[in-house]
């Protein structure tokens, strides 16, 4: 066999073996599996109300708030800061002062809002996520102590089941997410 057949026949073999590896390679990256995320990376970002059920002990639904067309913000940050915002429609001020009000005024709007902010911590295992409320416009919720929910993350659908209502009863509320605040680490 010629010298300059021995070597084109090793070209080819180093060819042959290259092109393997690389097929090799392509094949194991795309069977490779990404880390799967935390609960809290899951859940970090901006959501918008989409339903808000409040439930008597009896289990007869009852009102959440007073007014027409609720809507609302949940906020959960990677660092575990919470702030919701639940507002249904109410009429303007005849004063176009928001502190000098009248009875009624008073009354719609206190009946028409729940707004609180404090901070949140996960139980992945149990699937909680236990908020600690500093401030709310229903003062009643602000105990000092953890309140948990259960906690249900489908795709873009996130559902809060709060079996100790205050007032007796449960919740149930759900949001979509509108913008994710995730970052690599979140979690950690």
């Amino acid at each position: 066999m010629s010298s300059e057949r021995r070597e084109r026949g090793e070209i080819a073999a180093r060819r042959v073996l290259a092109g393997l590896l690389l097929l090799t390679f392509a094949v194991s990256a795309r069977g490779a599996v990404a880390a799967p995320q935390s609960l809290k990376d899951r859940l970090a970002g901006v959501w918008a109300l989409t339903s808000f059920d409040s439930f008597d002990p009896t289990g007869k639904k009852v009102p959440s708030v007073e007014g027409g067309d609720l809507k609302g913000r949940l906020v959960l940050t990677c660092d575990g800061q919470l702030s919701v915002q639940m507002i249904a429609e109410i009429p303007q001020l005849a004063s176009k002062n928001r502190l000098k009000t009248t009875q009624a005024e008073d009354h719609a709007v206190a009946h028409a809002v729940l707004s609180f902010f404090g901070t949140y911590t996960l139980d992945d295992a149990k699937r909680l996520i236990k908020f600690r409320i500093e401030r709310s416009t229903f003062p009643n919720q602000v105990t000092g102590k953890e309140a948990s929910r259960a906690v249900t993350l489908r795709g873009d659908a996130l559902r809060f089941d709060n079996p100790t209502r205050v007032a007796g009863g449960n919740v149930v509320i759900a949001w979509k997410r509108i913008t994710a605040l995730a970052s690599p680490g979140c979690g950690k």
